[in-house]
């Protein structure tokens, strides 16, 4: 058995038996749902390659770039992680992550974050991180919150022309993945997270006076099918009243039902706007787990992020990613970071899910 990066040949034999195990028939296929990991190029992730060259075990390792307020955070997503039904029970996925790992340091990464929060990540080191406030818009919530947001946007169906503008409003987030205008048309096509909760993906813009103000990728139900799934706002960008235009909008369409919006403890103007409108909540933390790539790359990385010089040299990678990235962190204290100095990230689940 060998324990190695994939080549660009084997990719469609290890998208193969992703979607053996992670789909059913008649669904899309995962090397659709994830160009990312399964389109050729230069690939970052690992399988396990039995005598006969089938692959037993997968991990796909995408690297990415987030921006936080003024730092670029360098990170990796790891996703597709399978194995081979005959080959289990053999540890190869733990292996693999630990490949990973290293690879991941050896680049310069900072984090890597992982999708699931299986016991595989939590042994290597994988927490929960951040704050996200789960809003759910049902009819009347919906109502109030269009009420509130107003009538001074046009809202249409997302065009092809409209990517460099919706590009801009993406990158202009305080916290948010890095995208070229080429990926965003990429992986908005993919749908992976709609695909994976069982919906159709729509995409919808705020218009005012010829400019796009807002954008908004919903998972929402097919038409004439049922639900594996609720509605969930997938990812948006740009004025608050805008982006609550259009998530309004999605809630009321017939099918949907309810809304589920995941919004990250920083985008504290749609959260009022949400709450004011009468949208349940409840808090809870971002998606999936992460664990630290490189300590010494995510201090660098987030210094700039960093109001005041720390001494965390006593602090475990787990105390140090609540410190950093929790703005409810039970460590923080007077001589810690203040809860204002948490460093937003963007919720994981979004049109970059791996």
């Amino acid at each position: 058995m060998q324990l190695r990066l994939i080549t660009p040949a084997e990719l469609e034999q290890a998208a193969l038996l992703a979607h053996s195990i992670f789909r059913k028939a008649g669904d899309t296929s995962m090397k659709e749902l994830f160009p990312l990991i399964f389109s050729p190029g230069y690939t970052h992730s690992y399988a396990a390659v039995a005598e006969d060259g089938n692959i037993a075990a997968f991990m796909g390792l995408v690297p990415s770039t987030i921006r936080t307020g003024e730092a670029l955070l360098n990170v990796f997503s790891i996703g597709a992680v399978c194995t081979d039904p005959a080959y289990r029970g053999q540890g190869l996925a733990g292996q693999l992550l630990q490949l990973c790992q290293t690879h991941a340091a050896n680049a310069g990464a900072s984090l890597i974050f992982v999708s699931g929060d299986r016991s595989l990540y939590t042994r290597a080191g994988c927490v929960p991180f951040g704050g996200t406030q789960f809003a759910e818009l049902n009819a009347s919530s919906a109502h109030a919150l269009a009420a509130a947001a107003g009538e001074e946007w046009t809202l249409r169906p997302m065009q092809p022309g409209d990517f460099f503008a919706v590009n801009r409003l993406l990158n202009e987030r305080e916290a948010g993945q890095v995208y070229s205008p080429g990926e965003l048309a990429l992986l908005l096509g993919a749908e992976a997270y709609a695909g994976v909760l069982g919906l159709s993906q729509r995409t919808l813009v705020a218009v005012r006076d010829g400019s796009i103000e807002g954008f908004a990728a919903m998972a929402v139900p097919a038409a004439d099918v049922p639900a594996p799934s609720p509605a969930t706002a997938v990812e948006w960008a740009g004025q608050p009243q805008a982006v609550a235009a259009l998530l309004a909008k999605a809630a009321l369409c017939g099918g949907v039902g309810t809304l589920q919006v995941p919004v990250p403890w920083q985008e504290r103007s749609l959260l009022a706007l949400l709450r004011d409108a009468g949208a349940s909540l409840s808090a809870g933390a971002n998606s999936g787990t992460v664990c630290i790539a490189d300590r010494e790359a995510l201090l660098r990385q987030t210094e700039v992020c960093r109001k005041r010089s720390l001494d965390l040299s006593s602090v475990d990678d787990k105390e140090l990613i609540s410190l950093l990235f929790d703005p409810a962190s039970p460590l923080r204290t007077s001589d810690s970071l203040e809860e204002s100095e948490a460093i937003p990230l963007p919720y994981m689940s979004g049109l970059h899910f791996i």
